[in-house]
């Protein structure tokens, strides 16, 4: 054991003296690519002015690839503090790479906790792991060079992976949304398209040779870290206004149709509200869209709420899918929303998107009610093409660039039960029409059976409910002795919890 050690010793010393003094070996490396499908963790290092950093990001290989077509790239920047695999739970771009066939790609950001610098960075929790976006953070003192490594990331893909070079892309949340106008200035004609969710352009920023692109910018009205008017805390002016923005790359786009509108909400369980702006006709193709999110916070719409006091996310859009829909070139999709008669809350909706450059597609349509007290009652909407309306499983042949509405219809299976289903509830009150009934059925609908666990304990309660109202019915004395010391506290509970719940 110990001629063992000596001569690895001694094999140290040879290959030292070998070297040419004065000038030490820097090896770059990188991870090697991954052939199979699912999430993966890609690393590479880097040389700043600071030293060597090694850089790291997840990424999502699609089941369906297996390198003989080019397929998009995508990359989902995390915001101040954030990671790549807390962009992935934000964004769900994961899931989305999966059903749609693209490459997702999620980096980190340095995390340069406890380096020295004169910067002063922003009051916010996680502030040494940002983006470079120029003056005012470690990363800038650093010398972290965040767009070289976003082209090295590109190159990477490139080398490795069949990647359609026309249809990269960059989304990004809050400080990862305003590194995305940074690489549109400094990566000209790499990025066909990006997403900023919560971030206007930064002050400053803007190029006159810049190459037209898609911008698709979400943003909230009620957000409390980056406004919506332009934000000037933080040493001076951090970003522009939303309209500035847009008004900026409708400029640069040239668009010249728009803006079109389209609405979504305010319902009884999402007070925000969603206005799209689309800007069309601009050079190449190019479109300005923006989703205001009127009521919206510093929040992934749709996403989780990963903070009580960023505000309230919406839930009327899906932010990730609608901007793979918008992101070019233009595509054409389906959307089947599940509706009833009207008397209760429409059990949920599903959009499938198809690229606008294929073949006309057949597509399977599945209706599936949100509880058992539904059934399915057939489609309508644009059902020329269904081939069977009434049947719940069906098939349709979808167009290119061609946009499909199609509503599943369904009803109440027990008639005898009010709408909504508060059998001792409406005992207690004597009326279907209780506004405290309105309470406890968006509960329901919200909460409870969107779980599994909720959907049993509803089902259960439509079980044995029903003789224990028919008791308290009989009585004013029992009503009102539960309406006082039962429902009554039960819906001030959900009243007054309503805001963390319904977001």
């Amino acid at each position: 054991m110990a001629l063992k050690k000596y001569c690895v010793i001694a094999l140290l010393v040879i290959m030292a003296m070998l070297l040419p003094l004065g000038s030490p070996i820097v090896v770059a490396l990188e991870s090697p690519p991954e052939s199979s499908p699912g999430l993966h963790t890609g690393w590479m290092t880097e040389d700043y002015t600071s030293g060597t950093y090694n850089r790291t990001y997840e990424y999502y290989i699609p089941t369906g690839y297996d390198g003989s077509e080019a397929v998009p790239l995508l990359f989902s920047f995390h915001g101040l503090g954030s990671s790549g695999v807390d962009q992935i739970d934000l964004t769900k771009f994961d899931a989305l790479a999966e059903r749609e066939g693209f490459i997702a790609v999620f980096p980190d950001a340095t995390d340069l906790t406890g380096y020295s610098c004169n910067e002063t960075l922003p009051p916010l929790e996680g502030a040494e792991i940002q983006w470079n976006l120029g003056a005012g953070s470690l990363q800038y003192c650093a010398g972290i060079d965040d767009v070289g490594f976003v082209a090295d990331m590109v190159d990477w893909f490139g080398d490795n992976y069949n990647i359609d070079a026309s249809r990269i892309y960059s989304t990004g949340m809050s400080d990862g949304a305003l590194f995305s106008y940074l690489l549109a200035f400094n990566l000209t004609d790499t990025f066909a398209g990006i997403a900023p969710v919560c971030g206007p352009m930064p002050w400053g920023f803007g190029n006159p040779t810049t190459t037209p692109i898609t911008v698709i910018l979400m943003h909230g009205t009620a957000d409390p870290i980056l406004y919506y008017n332009g934000y000037g805390g933080l040493g001076g002016n951090v970003t522009y206004s939303v309209d500035e923005t847009i008004a900026y790359w409708c400029g640069v786009d040239n668009t010249t149709t728009g803006p079109v509108e389209t609405v979504w909400g305010p319902t009884i369980s999402d007070n925000t509200k969603v206005t799209r702006y689309v800007y069309g006709g601009g050079t190449n193709g190019t479109e300005v869209i923006l989703f205001k999110v009127d009521g919206g916070g510093h929040t992934w719409p749709s996403g989780p709420l990963y903070s009580l006091w960023v505000g309230a996310v919406t839930n009327h859009i899906d932010g990730s899918a609608l901007i793979w829909k918008h992101l070019p070139p233009e595509k054409y999709y389906l959307k089947i929303s599940s509706t009833d008669d009207g008397s209760v809350t429409a059990p949920g909706e599903r959009t499938f998107f198809y690229d606008a450059d294929i073949s006309p597609t057949e597509v399977t349509l599945e209706a599936s009610p949100k509880s058992s007290n539904y059934e399915f009652t057939g489609w309508t909407g644009d059902v020329d093409t269904i081939d069977d309306p009434d049947a719940a499983t069906t098939t349709i042949t979808v167009q290119p660039n061609t946009d499909y509405e199609i509503t599943a219809n369904f009803q109440l299976i027990e008639e005898e039960e009010p709408p909504g289903g508060c059998f001792i509830a409406t005992a207690a009150y004597g009326t279907s029409t209780a506004e405290q009934l309105d309470v406890l059925r968006e509960f329901r609908d919200v909460v409870l059976l969107e779980s599994a666990v909720g959907s049993r304990l509803v089902d259960l309660y439509y079980q044995v409910s029903p003789p224990i109202a028919d008791f308290i019915s009989e009585s004013s004395f029992v009503r009102t002795l539960v309406r006082e010391l039962l429902v009554d506290p039960v819906v001030w509970l959900v009243e007054a919890t309503g805001d963390i719940w319904q977001n």
